[in-house]
């Protein structure tokens, strides 16, 4: 028998499917994930430039869907609500916001701007979805700080969020990948800053 909580993403992936049947579908909700903004008290700081890439993601995630997995190897998305932009985009944009909030960085962009890095810090988006089956928001990424000029890789972490989703709703489900978001974010901040 299918929890509460299950059943309330069942029934939300439902009437997407049955919803496709109407002719004049409402525009579906659109969520941001938000950079951290608090920082431990003794975090470090650099004059080194560096820019975060877009993060490389398979292609179930390179979407502004939000994915939800029912079962390990399932794949769905959640009915009537999206990110404000592809999840690699809102992903890297919200990195380079975090590096910003510290204060403590001379220069950090995208790869190609006006800018020169003299690092670039290379991003995998491991995982990025709702599990259905442990109520769970789930953010995973790995990082590379790569020199620009040599190539060469001078460390490397992958750092993973897991936070519990409140109930079924689309609303405790993106709070709970925000939360999750946050927490990875500020951990590949500070352990970046400490690196370089």
């Amino acid at each position: 028998m299918l929890s509460a909580w299950r059943q309330g993403v069942v029934l939300a992936l439902a009437a997407l499917v049955g919803g496709c049947a109407l002719a004049a579908k409402p525009a579906p909700a659109t969520y941001d994930l938000t950079a951290p903004t608090r920082f431990p008290a003794n975090i470090g700081s650099t004059a080194v430039q560096f820019a975060v890439t877009e993060p490389t993601v398979v292609g179930a995630l390179d979407s502004e869907r939000i994915v939800v997995r029912p079962a390990p190897t399932q794949i769905t998305y959640l009915g009537k609500a999206q990110w404000s932009d592809r999840a690699p985009k809102l992903v890297q944009a919200r990195l380079i916001d975090a590096f910003q909030n510290t204060d403590r960085v001379r220069s950090v962009g995208v790869p190609g701007s006006a800018v020169v890095s003299d690092v670039g810090l290379v991003t995998d988006l491991r995982d990025f979805h709702v599990d259905a089956e442990t109520n769970t928001a789930i953010v995973a990424i790995n990082v590379r700080i790569v020199g620009d000029q040599s190539g060469r890789v001078v460390a490397s972490k992958t750092f993973e969020a897991r936070q519990p989703v409140a109930d079924g709703s689309v609303e405790s489900m993106v709070a709970a990948m925000n939360g999750a978001f946050e927490t990875v974010a500020t951990e590949i901040v500070v352990w970046t800053l400490a690196k370089i």
